[in-house]
């Protein structure tokens, strides 16, 4: 039976925003089950968000907000660390985890709020600011650094780190030719979206998403990745998956 490898966004595709992104626990109860059900689904989260909070603004890690969720494994901080069977992944240069507290240090100077993850970042709300952040990071880095916006938050993070760079990593190690569905909502789910073979966007992605998705499901955060579990189930995505 020929195994198909599901690559879901996190914030506004799994969990809702009027929720503080903590994903609901019927929905929760919905993946675990599907997942237990399909033995040829991997169902992995692939987003930006931290394995844990080093300084700055306190953010609740993925396992929190993920509020019981096993997924078959993780992309975290945007495609920096891959967690499969129980082993981690880092993939970033010891030259980034020297820049990023460089950065952190800068970034506290300028009065600007930021949460520090291991590889990357966050600084909320901060579009409005992007002049003097890039100069903060070209700087900093040497060109080593790069922001990625997912509405308007900022992630910083390594240049050729991506949550497309993340999905290559994890076909090494999974080593297998899976048909590979990724469903995601804004910006940063474009280096996804070019590492499946199937493009999903919820109902609330922004537009530049939806117009480059293969599906634009019915429902929004978590409800829409119920919906595509449906679809697969019922061999709907454009014929080729069957279970």
């Amino acid at each position: 039976m020929e195994k198909i490898l599901v690559l879901s966004d996190f914030d506004r595709t799994l969990a809702d925003e009027n929720d503080g992104f903590v994903i609901k626990k019927d929905i929760v109860k919905k993946i675990n089950d599907f997942i237990q059900s399909h033995r040829n689904i991997l169902f992995f989260v692939v987003t930006g968000r931290e394995r844990k909070n080093i300084r700055g603004v306190k953010r609740k890690s993925v396992f929190e907000l993920a509020n019981g969720l096993k997924p078959t494994g993780w992309i975290l901080e945007n495609g920096s660390i891959i967690i499969i069977d129980n082993k981690e992944y880092i993939e970033v240069s010891k030259d980034w985890l020297s820049d990023i507290q460089k950065i952190s240090e800068q970034l506290t100077k300028n009065g600007i709020d930021h949460a520090l993850g291991e590889t990357i970042i966050f600084a909320d709300n901060t579009w409005d600011k992007r002049d003097l952040l890039n100069k903060i990071v070209s700087k900093v880095s040497e060109g080593r650094g790069k922001i990625e916006w997912n509405t308007d938050d900022a992630m910083i993070l390594e240049k050729n780190i991506s949550k497309g760079r993340g999905i290559d990593k994890l076909m090494q190690l999974l080593n297998c030719k899976c048909i590979r569905i990724g469903i995601g909502d804004a910006q940063n789910d474009i280096p996804l979206f070019e590492n499946v073979d199937i493009k999903v966007a919820v109902s609330n992605a922004l537009p530049e998403i939806k117009k480059i998705a293969n599906i634009v499901v019915n429902n929004g955060p978590g409800y829409g990745v119920l919906e595509l579990f449906n679809l697969i189930e019922s061999n709907k995505i454009q014929g080729k998956i069957s279970l």
